[in-house]
């Protein structure tokens, strides 16, 4: 997108009052939404997106904010908007995000991690049943979802990172294991998850995390989105931090099951995740030239391989990601 045309400068031009205002990029992160920081004379900015119809997705954002705010979970206020034009301006949350802490003391970070997951809890806990029939969702998880996941790994990582092709002999493998792994992933109760629910998608302002990146909230498994968290390859946490995050949302959420069965889910779901996850660092890295992805692999490979070895049931994908290990470390 030019940085700035007619329509954007008609769009600002009505809802600022002004035809005095600055228009900087924001460049973060993977998406494929442009972002601007609009600032007029008196230093007031806010936040201009475009978004555009490659991912479909990308046009549930505002429904979906009205209803997050509307379950008391904190996101940009929208202050203007043109659906036709796939312009949206929101409130400025500043340049603070959760990764951006994760340098300070535990100590320091902790209430952000605790008041993050109270909030994605309200959403966890929504009764399905209850969803506005105005509200449009992204493609629940099912068998389908979780199988391109799979091979978005595969493809994106397995091969284009770590240059292993697999034979189909070795493929059918993985992916029977892989299987049922999705099996026992879709036989815990769904819930509407944000599906991205990672430190980069967390603002801080006022002292209160923000969420943001929601477009893709779903039917899906809760433990998904605590995997995406408390084993996000952004940030690394001691096991003791890991540990007080994952008992501090039992406790919250107190299920029906015993804890022990609740970190087997909790392992397992981090497993899918941190496979899509690799996969997303791998096409975003390797194909679409954001070279600043690569270096989070290292992480994300550790953590997976954390996974796998609190799972007893995924020995293949654990030789695999060892093997991929070996690789990476081998090339840096």
């Amino acid at each position: 997108m030019k940085l700035m045309n007619k329509e954007i400068k008609n769009f600002l031009n009505d809802y600022l009052g002004t035809k005095n205002f600055e228009l900087v990029p924001i460049n973060k992160g993977g998406s494929d939404r442009a972002f601007f920081r609009v600032i007029v004379p008196d230093k007031t900015s806010f936040v201009f997106m475009h978004y555009g119809d490659e991912v479909e997705e990308n046009a549930y954002w505002a429904d979906i904010n009205k209803f997050l705010a509307g379950i008391g979970i904190s996101v940009p206020r929208i202050i203007a908007q043109d659906a036709k034009m796939h312009f949206i301006l929101m409130e400025d949350l500043g340049d603070v995000d959760l990764y951006s802490q994760a340098s300070l003391p535990w100590e320091k970070r902790r209430e952000f991690y605790f008041q993050a997951l109270a909030q994605i809890y309200r959403l966890h806990s929504f009764y399905l049943i209850s969803i506005p029939f105005w509200l449009q969702l992204a493609e629940s998880y099912g068998q389908k979802l979780y199988n391109w996941e799979h091979q978005y790994f595969l493809d994106n990582f397995v091969r284009e990172v770590c240059k292993i092709n697999l034979s189909s002999a070795e493929i059918a493998t993985l992916f029977k294991e892989l299987d049922t792994l999705s099996e026992r992933l879709q036989k815990i109760q769904p819930s509407l998850i944000h599906r991205d629910f990672q430190s980069q998608n967390i603002m801080i302002k006022n002292g209160r995390p923000v969420m943001i990146d929601f477009q893709g909230t779903r039917r899906g498994n809760l433990y998904y989105d605590l995997g995406s968290l408390i084993c996000d390859p952004y940030v690394k946490f001691t096991t003791e931090e890991r540990t007080e995050l994952i008992k501090f949302y039992y406790e919250l959420m107190n299920p029906a099951c015993s804890f022990d069965e609740f970190v087997q889910n909790f392992w397992e779901a981090s497993a899918q995740r941190l496979m899509q996850a690799l996969g997303a660092y791998g096409f975003l890295g390797s194909k679409k030239g954001k070279k600043e992805f690569l270096g989070h692999i290292d992480n994300g490979l550790d953590n997976l391989l954390m996974a796998v070895n609190n799972v007893e049931r995924l020995e293949i994908l654990g030789n695999l990601a060892t093997k991929c290990r070996v690789i990476v470390a081998r090339e840096k």
